[in-house]
């Protein structure tokens, strides 16, 4: 049964995974992240959980607690600076915290961010809470202390990953996946 219900969660992110890849350049290999048009700015954030949207502007997410992160982004191989709040608190808004009830509803749920591009990536949502992780997502507004207007207003950050893949310009959309284990 357990072979089965993964099978159907592969089949079910296997478009997601294509569709999310990177356009390829002539000759092969992948588009250099300049060659990209800008992305639209985003404004506000839709936050999807259990059925329950609201909507962050800029200034609701500024009014969160604020995180700094001191990353190095490896596109531009630079160090940069963002602050924002986490990942975790602002699906908190929406109704997913972290307690001992809601465990394993953070162990078995995916947070499915998209761009304003249509460009989107996933994360688990026990690798964004800090009660499991020690790595840190922030959706950031900042960036080096001024609005983050390069970034498409509202972006995604992560100090998890090598490579800042999943960092996502112009955060529109977060939604809450859970998957159940079938008997």
């Amino acid at each position: 049964m357990k072979t089965a219900v993964l099978a159907m969660i592969a089949l079910a992110f296997a478009p997601l995974s294509i569709a999310a890849q990177a356009p390829a350049k002539p000759g092969g290999g992948m588009a250099e992240e300049h060659a990209k048009a800008p992305v639209p700015p985003s404004k506000s954030v839709n936050v999807t959980f259990q059925g329950k949207t609201i909507t962050l502007k800029v200034e609701d997410l500024l009014n969160l607690p604020q995180v700094t992160l001191h990353v190095h982004n490896a596109h531009r191989n630079t160090d940069e600076t963002y602050s924002g709040p986490l990942l975790a608190d602002v699906l908190g808004q929406v109704g997913l915290k972290a307690t001992a009830e809601t465990q394993p509803l953070i162990l078995h749920s995916t947070v499915v961010a998209t761009g304003t591009d249509h460009y989107f990536v996933v994360y688990s949502a026990a690798e964004v809470e800090p009660s499991f992780s020690t790595g840190q997502v922030i959706v950031a507004v900042m960036k080096s202390g001024l609005p983050n207007e390069e970034g498409g207003t509202i972006q995604l950050v992560n100090t998890v990953d090598a490579k800042p893949a999943r960092w996502l310009h112009g955060l529109a959309d977060l939604n809450v996946m859970s998957v159940a284990q079938t008997k």
